[in-house]
C-alpha cells in the first residue's frame, strides 16, 4: 500500500497514512536463530526488504484521534540504517491530514503507542515561538513505563535531543498524559496495555456498531510473526511480547477484527492457517 488508505468501522472512519518507506532485514532484525528461518523462510530473511511508517487517523463521536506520528525527512537519514536509495517519502503526515479536509487545530487526541522515534517524532515542530506542538488543541498519551524508562530520561537531560524536544515539550507544557492499564479516550476509542516491544506499548481498540478494528503499533513488524508469534525483534521483551500477541490474537480472531500494524503494508485480519494449525496474517 502506498496510497492512503480509508476505511469503515461502524460509524469510524479510519484512514491509514504513511509518513514514508524503511529498509527492512529481517536476518538483522529478528531474534531468530539462521537454522530456525533458513529451511522455509531464506529468500524472506535474506532480501532486504521495505515496510512503511504507518500513522492512522480515526474520526468517531466527534473526536479525531491520530495514533502515531513521525517525521521522516528530519529522522531517516543515510546514517540512520533506514534509509532507501533513490527513495522521495510521500507528503508530510499533517500535509496528508490537510488532504482529507483535516487541520491540525482539528486533531483531539494523539496516542503514541510507545516511546520509538519513528512512532513520535513529528508530535512537535518549529515554529517563529520555538518548539511547538504539531497539533495545539490535542491531547497526547503516552505509556507511563515508557516515560519512566531510564534512557529516556537520560535523554531528555540533553536539551538538543529529539527526546527533549517532542516528548519533553509536550510534558512542560502540560500536554501530555502518562497512561497506565486499559483507558478509554472517547466514545468507542480506548487505549489497551500491550507490553513486549517497549515496556509501555499501548494500543488502540476501535469498535462501533459490532465492528472493531485494533491499531497495533509494533506489536508485529512483519505478517511472519503472526504466523510465528514467537519470533521477534532483537530489542523485545521475549516473554512479555508473545504473552501479548496471544492474548491479542486470541481476541481478533474471535472479534473478526481488521489489524493495521506500523510497519505492514494496508489492513488486514488474523485468520487461520492452512489445514487450520495456526494463525496468519490476512491482508485486505
Amino acid at each position: 500500500m502506498q496510497d492512503n488508505t480509508t476505511l469503515t468501522i461502524g460509524a469510524a472512519r479510519v484512514t491509514v497514512l504513511n509518513a514514508g518507506n524503511l529498509r527492512l532485514h529481517l536476518a538483522e532484525e529478528m531474534a531468530v536463530p539462521e537454522q530456525v528461518w533458513r529451511p522455509d523462510y531464506a529468500d524472506l530473511f535474506e532480501q532486504v526488504g521495505v515496510c512503511p511508517s504507518l500513522s492512522v487517523y480515526i474520526e468517531l463521536a466527534g473526536a479525531r484521534t491520530l495514533v502515531d506520528i513521525g517525521d521522516y525527512r528530519a529522522t531517516v537519514t543515510p546514517e540512520s540504517g533506514y534509509a532507501l536509495p533513490d527513495y522521495t517519502p510521500p507528503p508530510a503526515i499533517t500535509a496528508q491530514l490537510a488532504s482529507l479536509g483535516v487541520t491540525p487545530a482539528d486533531i483531539t487526541h494523539v496516542v503514541i503507542t510507545h516511546a520509538h522515534w519513528d512512532h513520535y517524532a513529528g508530535v512537535t515542530a518549529a515554529s517563529d515561538a520555538g518548539i511547538a506542538p504539531t497539533f495545539p488543541q490535542a491531547r497526547y498519551s503516552l505509556g507511563a513505563a515508557d516515560w519512566a524508562d531510564a534512557e529516556l530520561q537520560t535523554a531528555l537531560q540533553d536539551s538538543t535531543s529529539l527526546e527533549a524536544h517532542t516528548l519533553g515539550a509536550l510534558r512542560e507544557r502540560g500536554l501530555l498524559d502518562l497512561v497506565e492499564g486499559r483507558h478509554q479516550i472517547s466514545e468507542g476509542i480506548e487505549i489497551l496495555p500491550a507490553p513486549g516491544e517497549t515496556p509501555g506499548h499501548q494500543i488502540v481498540r476501535v469498535h462501533s456498531n459490532d465492528a472493531t478494528l485494533y491499531v497495533v503499533g509494533d506489536l508485529f513488524h512483519h505478517a511472519i510473526e503472526v504466523e510465528h508469534p514467537d519470533w521477534m525483534v532483537t530489542w523485545a521483551d521475549p516473554a512479555t511480547m508473545l504473552a501479548t500477541r496471544e492474548w491479542l490474537l486470541r481476541d481478533a480472531f474471535a472479534e473478526h477484527a481488521q489489524i493495521t500494524a506500523a510497519h505492514i503494508f494496508g489492513v488486514g485480519r488474523i485468520a487461520q492457517s492452512a489445514g487450520g494449525g495456526g494463525l496468519r496474517w490476512r491482508g485486505e
